[in-house]
Formats: C-alpha cells, structure tokens, sequence
C-alpha cells in the first residue's frame, strides 16, 4: 500500500532519503537502489512508482550529493548504437579530442535495445552520474524525451534534431542526392544501390533517407531506379556478401552504385573485382562517410565530417555546461563528395 504524498512534505523540505523514496513508493530500499543503478532489473510498474517518488521527493543520491558539493564529475556521457562500426569510432574520436582539452572524461554506454536506451537514460537522470550526456544516431520515444528535458545536465542529439535540444544534425537525404547528382555528372544512367537495411527502432533509419534522397534526384531528371538495381538487406557478413553476389549476377547491371556506408562500398568492390568486373570501367562506385578505409581504397565517398560532427557535439555541451540559460542550438553538419579512383580519374 502506498503511504499518503502528503505525510511526506516535511520529507522534500530536507534532503530526501533512500528510505523517503522507497516509502513513498511502497518498494524496499533495495528496490530503489536497483531503479537507480540497475533499472532493467525493475517491473516497469514498479520502476514507474520509484521513479514517480524521486522526482516527488526531489530526491539526489547521497553519493551525487557529495560528489555535485565538490563540484562535477567531469564525466560526459555518450549513448550509441554499434559503436564498434567505423564511422561511430571516428566521431567518437571528435568527441574525445575536444573533451580531452577540457580534462573531461568520457563514457559510452552501448545500447543494443529501445528498453536498454531507456534504462540508461533514467539511470543516468536519477543518478546524474555525468554532467552532460551526447546521443548518437537515436531516436526516443516521448517518454524519454520528458526524462531528458528533466535532466539536470545538458543533453545534445547527433544525427537527429528534437526541439528544446541541442542537435548536430546530419541530412542523410541531402546525402543521397549528392551521391546521385555525383553519379550523373559521371554519366551514369544506370543508378544502383546498396545499404543495410534499417531494423532498429531506436536508431535513426539512415540507410533508407539516404535512398530516398539518391532515388528522389535520379526521379527528376527522368531515371527511375528499377528494384533489381536496389538491394537493403542484413549487414552480418555473409548475408552482405550473399546479397552483392546476388546483385552481381544479374545481366543487366548498373553503371554506378551508391553504397550506403564505405564498410559496405569495399565489400561490394573486393566481390565485383572478385568476378571479373571492372571498377571503375564497369560500374563506378560511392559510398558515404569518408572513414579512413576510403582514401586508403581509393573509394569517392559523401564526407559527413564524422569526427567534426563529433566535436561539435562536445562543444556544444560544454557550452552548454557554462551557460544554461542560453537557447538550444541546431548546427547542420555540412556534405560533399571527394572524388577518388572508384569513379573514374
């Protein structure tokens, strides 16, 4: 049963307690400990009772308290899908380079699920554990917006744009159209695609804004993109390498393949030189990111500024940190192709 809001005024009046919250809620102690720390070991309904007395209680954990007496943590958190891929280790690495200047560490919590991006996020709110948080290439539902505008650290989305925050946005859609207005400058008539498809609830659906921009410019100057010549499907290697082969066997083949990311673009060049056909000479290739690999392959890729993207995401959080008060900012990362030997010299 739970214990009446107002027998607990005297309690938000002075520092509330492990104990105050765990009243509050009709939960033990221990529960409440689990909702701070470990949240998906919590039933939602109970998670959603703690949560609801925290925030009754204006309640900080002790070991915060101290720490927010001293002054920061100097910690800044990063929440991203598959950061273990290329292009995430490169903005990673913006974001590294500027919080390293400014003596801050960073964290990165890997998420894998919607669920554990929300258990994060109200970890990280409750125990304000960080004194800003960057979100990379995510989307959240209306719930965890509310606890992120609640939070009491700044918060910048990367990739994504949603209102009252900080963003760095990047146009997927511009991308694929500068692929594609690439590729007919090259005068390709045959355009084709290649990309992962996008599967996860909580990431934003790159691949596909990508095609979309690509289809939306060849469709206005008259090609329209038949669905032998588009391929989305499983990243897992030899679903990937299954489906380029696949792609490859067919006779009428493109003269110019957009690939989604430039991790995709090198497989797609290792098989079609694996089976004889000619890269440049047969179907010229693109692919987007500009990572390392690319310039070291030769591979023309649509530049997203990966690391600057990220250092502009630790800039605007440390801003942010020195100066709440001011507005939320929306930086566009800006796109543009580097020709290199795959298209042609």
């Amino acid at each position: 049963m739970l214990y009446n809001v107002t027998s607990f005024m005297k309690a938000v009046s002075k520092q509330a307690t492990i104990y105050d919250v765990a009243r509050l809620a009709g939960v033990s102690s221990a529960t409440v400990s689990r909702v701070l720390n470990e949240p998906d070991r919590v039933a939602v309904e109970k998670r959603e009772r703690v949560q609801s007395a925290i925030k009754e209680l204006n309640f900080v954990p002790k070991a915060d308290a101290v720490a927010k007496a001293r002054s920061s943590y100097k910690k800044i958190g990063v929440v991203a899908p598959f950061f273990t891929q290329p292009s995430f280790m490169e903005r990673l690495r913006g974001v590294a380079s500027v919080l390293s200047a400014e003596h801050y560490e960073l964290v990165v919590y890997s998420i894998d699920t919607e669920e554990n991006l929300a258990n994060y996020v109200q970890m990280l709110v409750n125990t304000q554990r960080v004194d800003g948080l960057i979100l990379l290439c995510v989307r959240v539902s209306d719930d965890v917006l509310d606890l992120l505008r609640g939070a009491s650290f700044p918060v910048c989305f990367v990739e994504n744009e949603y209102e009252d925050f900080d963003c760095v946005v990047v146009h997927n859609l511009k991308g694929g159209q500068k692929a594609a207005e690439f590729l007919s400058d090259a005068g390709c008539v045959r355009p084709g695609f290649i990309g992962e498809k996008s599967t996860l609830s909580y990431a934003v659906n790159a691949t596909e804004e990508r095609l979309q921009g690509f289809k939306f410019y060849f469709a206005n100057n008259g090609i329209i993109i038949p669905e032998n010549h588009i391929w989305l499907g499983d990243f897992l290697a030899g679903n990937l390498d299954e489906g380029i082969n696949q792609f490859l066997s067919q006779k009428d083949l493109p003269d110019g393949v957009f690939c989604s990311s430039d991790v995709i673009a090198a497989r797609f060049i290792r098989i079609a030189l694996s089976r004889g056909i000619s890269i440049p000479g047969k179907i010229k290739v693109i692919g987007f990111d500009n990572i390392d690999i690319a310039d070291y392959i030769g591979l023309t890729s649509v530049n997203q500024n990966l690391e600057e993207s990220g250092r502009m995401a630790a800039r605007l959080v440390l801003e942010r940190i020195r100066d709440r008060e001011r507005g939320s900012v929306v930086m566009r990362v800006p796109i543009s192709v580097i020709k290199r030997e795959t298209t042609g010299k």
